[in-house]
């Protein structure tokens, strides 16, 4: 039975949590063996709804670095999770580790303590951690674990950095448009018709589209709403995302390679921790369902599952779901000598350095495309701005 409680630990700070115990006597002696003083024990129900902890991607490679280093030196897990507690800079991840621990104290194993925080340890996380756990090796398992976290932040840092560039530009020129369009231009127009100057057709134009957005300003908000909405409602329909996610996919040129090389790339980065650390292959295809964000992928993934546990080896499974050539060879390479971890691992490096080079491919794209945006931009607010004023000086003289 779960328990949801309110107490006080050794320091005098209040900590909320939930504890599994036969009935609210055990919980509370449960809490005080525990060093808590139980200021409220209650019956967990379905509005007791578990709080959703945030713990960022970079403070979870670093909590798992640490946890390595105190289970290879000895030092007993619950000591060094109370270190690790008290270091941690996040609240989240302070009640996470709290958590954690107590739940340790009351007999837990590490992997089910791990397990209550399912929206903070991915489920390959858990997986190698619970595989690790039951055959002795959980400081290699751990290592493993930091190592794949650490490559795929790293390969997340360099995609984001290559693509802030395009969208500041985009961002400041529609900000910079917006500011002459509906603030500089009206001033100017002002202006001239004050002196009375005929204005050039490009200018009269623009104040005309500008009058119509003003306009149906309102409507053009509320419109705007309303597809938002729809695509929400349709993406929430499982049908239309696998439709949506598929044209993403193969679709959309050199994003969707982006996408496709991304996959590629965590799809073996983790098979090969899942397997490296004993994770069996029909189990670790289950666990990358939960970890790929792609419904369209998702659906992949779980066809060649149903091959594999049908009897399929994975090489053949790969390529009658039309993986590429190079991708299947190295998996049946790695089945036939007995080194598939590794001819994975192979692969997903192939595949990050793939990715980089795509990513960077299309910002050469995007690049020249900006500056083409741009120049345009630039001449039409030279033209409707700066020439009904060149005009107007050429009419006083």
């Amino acid at each position: 039975m779960e328990f949801v409680y309110i107490g006080l630990n050794a320091r005098g700070e209040k900590v909320k949590g939930y504890i599994e115990a036969e009935n609210e006597v055990v919980a509370v002696k449960i809490l005080k063996e525990q060093g808590l003083t139980p200021l409220q024990v209650r019956k967990s129900t379905i509005f007791s709804l578990k709080p959703r902890y945030r713990v960022k991607r970079k403070e979870l490679i670093l909590f798992t670095m640490q946890l390595h280093s105190i289970i290879s030196s000895g030092v007993p897990i619950t000591v060094g999770l109370e270190s690790l507690r008290d270091e941690a800079v996040s609240k989240d991840l302070k009640k996470v580790i709290e958590e954690i621990r107590l739940a340790l104290l009351q007999g837990s194993s590490l992997y089910e303590a791990f397990s209550r925080f399912k929206t903070v340890f991915p489920p390959y996380y858990l997986g190698a951690l619970k595989v690790g756990e039951e055959s002795g090796t959980l400081p290699k398992t751990l290592e493993r674990i930091v190592n794949v976290m650490q490559r795929e932040e790293e390969q997340k840092d360099k995609t984001i950095k290559a693509l802030i560039y395009p969208a500041f530009a985009v961002t400041t020129i529609s900000i910079a448009a917006i500011f002459y369009l509906f603030y500089v231009l009206p001033r100017v127009i002002d202006l001239v018709k004050g002196l009375g100057t005929s204005l050039p057709f490009i200018t009269v134009f623009v104040i005309t589209v500008i009058g119509f957005l003003k306009k149906f300003f309102f409507l053009f908000v509320i419109l705007l709403i309303v597809v938002i909405v729809a695509l929400i409602l349709m993406y929430q329909q499982k049908s239309t995302r696998v439709i949506i996610e598929k044209v993403l996919v193969e679709k959309l040129g050199i994003l969707s390679d982006v996408l496709v090389k991304s996959f590629y790339a965590h799809f073996t980065t983790f098979l090969a921790l899942m397997l490296e650390a004993g994770i069996d292959m029909s189990t670790a295809l289950e666990l990358l369902t939960f970890s790929t964000g792609n419904l369209y992928l998702v659906n992949l993934i779980e066809r060649l599952k149903t091959l594999v546990t049908s009897g399929q080896r994975l090489g053949e499974a790969v390529r009658n779901l039309g993986f590429p050539p190079l991708f299947c060879s190295m998996v049946s390479i790695g089945e036939e000598t007995g080194t598939l971890p590794k001819q994975l691992n192979s692969l997903s490096f192939y595949y990050e350095s793939e990715l980089t080079r795509t990513v960077e491919r299309l910002q050469a794209i995007l690049e020249p495309v900006l500056i083409i945006f741009i120049g345009v931009f630039a001449a039409l607010i030279f033209v409707s701005v700066l020439l009904p004023i060149y005009l107007t000086i050429g009419s006083i003289r």
